[in-house]
């Protein structure tokens, strides 16, 4: 055993060292570009909104404080308490056919990820073959040959972080489709609450309808028999006919308005509506609040899917500026194989037959035009591009949240005032119809009141419904409705490249947890007062521009423009991060 150690030992030693220097050769040549600093400043996002403060417009049952968390931490069994209502979310989250596609595109990123995360094991392949050749034509003694391979493709070892750089953007993306499925969740949810809502209060109008109808046609009846014993003129005849007809009309109008509730909820729950989950006319409550607690604006960092999207998006694009600098190192790659070869199939597996073959490759980037300064460039503007994305949807969700509190502010008020409006048109009916029957006044009295009632009772369905929604779109806006009880499975790296052996340990469960938990941690988002502060010490100074060449452009012997080169000094925190020449064309 010795003996055969020794001599493989010694050929370890020896091909490892040649490695070594194959590689210090190669970071000696790759320095020729110049390689971009790791910049390991946080990224921080600046919404200029008051995060840590309370909402601005309240009524009195919702309330924004930091002691009482928001309604969006509820489940949304807990949150609504109308059984027919959860038995159509129950049905919709079922059959969708959107909710479904957002179910399968996780399943495709979770795809994606493992395809990367493979990327770090090797790829051994077999092959065989045989080949029968000849010198010429005339040559009647054709040689054959067979052939067995199994050969370790182009391997590459990942020194510089690019394959681990590429499966934290898969994780990343993958994160971002969880988070749109949620956002998907959240708007299916909204959406069937409210349809149902609207086709409650659609049934409340055709209620209120068909009961106008049978009171005008009450009224058309004794306005008709008044006519024909020659108490009245044939006027408020005609004028009770009239009415009669509005009402029916909106009778038709409630009954168009109820089909295409039943349409849209059923779209919506992907089915026929089940008859006992129809709901009862003008639903006076859906939810189990007495109070709605908004929380404070930090929160929707939390509970708002689109914005964790967006925030995830903007790791993902962090982690594609690591793929693009790790561009700029030697690719060293890995390949071997092993097989027999023989003229004969008796003697292919023969033990003289057997050969192999091992040897590292390296690729430098010495010369490429620019190509990877600019992808580089175009990774750092993608980045900066996905931050100002991430910050438009926090200042998105600050805005939809504080409408809808705005939307509330007075729908109180205005229901009070509704309702004395209804009080008082009551009493004006009944005491124009008291006048008209008395002789004193004419029917146009009765007809204006019965109107103004009407018109007064519908306006009240209105508003209540307008309640019921908003409490729904303040529960969507806040970020409620998302599976809070079923945790998303992050997938974690289950294979390391050969380069990181060392790193074994990382692969224990307690480093899988950490993996998981960092890769799904919030990205810090700066306070007006903190993004202040960051603007005033960080400084751009640019140096003299110093003209390499003079242009002119018209050929009139007069200088038109100046070509040269600007040297832009980036400053942070006093110390000197970058300094980035640029070529530009500067009027004289």
């Amino acid at each position: 055993m010795a003996t055969t150690t020794q001599p493989a030992l010694s050929r370890i030693r020896k091909n490892g060292g040649r490695l070594i220097g194959l590689t210090a050769l190669a970071m000696s040549m790759a320095a020729c570009n110049t390689i971009p600093k790791a910049d390991m400043r946080p990224v921080l996002a600046e919404p200029n909104i008051p995060i840590e403060q309370t909402y601005g417009a309240f009524d009195k049952e919702t309330i924004s404080t930091a002691e009482q968390p928001s309604i969006a931490g509820q489940r949304w069994q807990n949150f609504y308490s109308d059984e027919r209502l959860k038995g159509l979310i129950a049905l919709g989250l079922e059959n969708n056919k959107d909710f479904e596609s957002a179910r399968l595109a996780i399943e495709k990123a979770r795809a994606q990820y493992q395809i990367t995360d493979i990327r770090d094991l090797p790829t051994i392949d077999g092959s065989g073959g045989y080949t029968r050749s000849a010198q010429n034509r005339t040559d009647k003694n054709p040689n054959s040959s067979y052939n067995v391979n199994l050969g370790l493709a182009n391997y590459e070892l990942d020194f510089w972080g690019k394959i681990a750089s590429l499966k934290d953007q898969a994780l990343q993306n993958f994160l971002a489709t969880t988070a749109a499925k949620d956002s998907t969740q959240i708007s299916l949810i909204s959406n069937i609450a409210q349809s149902y809502a609207n086709l409650s209060y659609s049934l409340a109008q055709l209620k209120l309808a068909e009961a106008t109808v049978e009171s005008r046609e009450r009224s058309l009846f004794i306005a008709d028999k008044r006519f024909e014993a020659g108490i009245d003129p044939k006027l408020p005849s005609l004028q009770s006919s009239a009415a009669l007809e509005n009402a029916k009309l909106a009778v038709l109008r409630a009954q168009s308005s109820i089909l295409k509730s039943r349409n849209a909820l059923q779209f919506l729950v992907g089915g026929p509506i089940p008859s006992e989950l129809i709901p009862a006319p003008a639903v006076s409550n859906i939810t189990n609040q007495k109070i709605f607690s908004a929380g404070l604006p930090s929160e929707l960092l939390r509970y708002r899917p689109d914005v964790l999207q967006a925030e995830y998006n903007l790791k993902a694009a962090g982690a594609n500026i690591e793929v693009a600098r790790a561009s700029y190192f030697p690719s060293i790659s890995l390949a071997s194989s092993v097989g027999v070869s023989s003229g004969s199939l008796d003697d292919l597996f023969k033990s003289g037959s057997v050969g192999w073959s091992f040897g590292p490759s390296i690729s430098v980037p010495i010369f490429d035009a620019g190509r990877l300064d600019a992808n580089y460039d175009v990774a750092k503007i993608e980045r900066e591009q996905t931050l100002a994305g991430y910050e438009r949807s926090i200042q998105t969700a600050f805005r939809e949240v504080s409408d809808v509190l705005a939307t509330r502010a007075t729908l109180g008020d205005q229901l009070e005032a509704q309702y004395r409006l209804q009080d008082n048109f009551e009493q004006t009916y009944q005491i124009a119809d008291a006048r008209f029957k008395a002789g004193i006044s004419n029917y146009l009295d009765v007809l204006d009141a019965q109107r103004s009632l009407f018109s007064t009772q519908q306006g009240i369905l209105d508003l209540e419904l307008q309640k019921i929604v908003s409490q729904i779109e303040l529960y969507q806006a806040l970020g409620g409705g998302a599976n809070l009880d079923v945790p998303t499975v992050i997938p974690v790296p289950q294979h390391t490249n050969l380069a990181q052996v060392v790193n074994l340990p990382a692969q224990s469960n307690k480093a899988k947890a950490v993996n998981a938990i960092d890769a799904a941690s919030s990205a810090r988002v700066a306070s007006p007062q903190e993004a202040l502060a960051i603007k005033q010490s960080q400084t751009t100074e640019t140096a003299t521009f110093e003209p390499t060449a003079v242009v002119d452009v018209n050929n009139d012997g007069r200088t038109d423009a100046a070509v040269g080169v600007v040297t832009e000094q980036t400053r942070f925190n006093e110390t000197s991060v970058e300094q980035v020449p640029v070529t530009q064309i500067v009027e004289p």
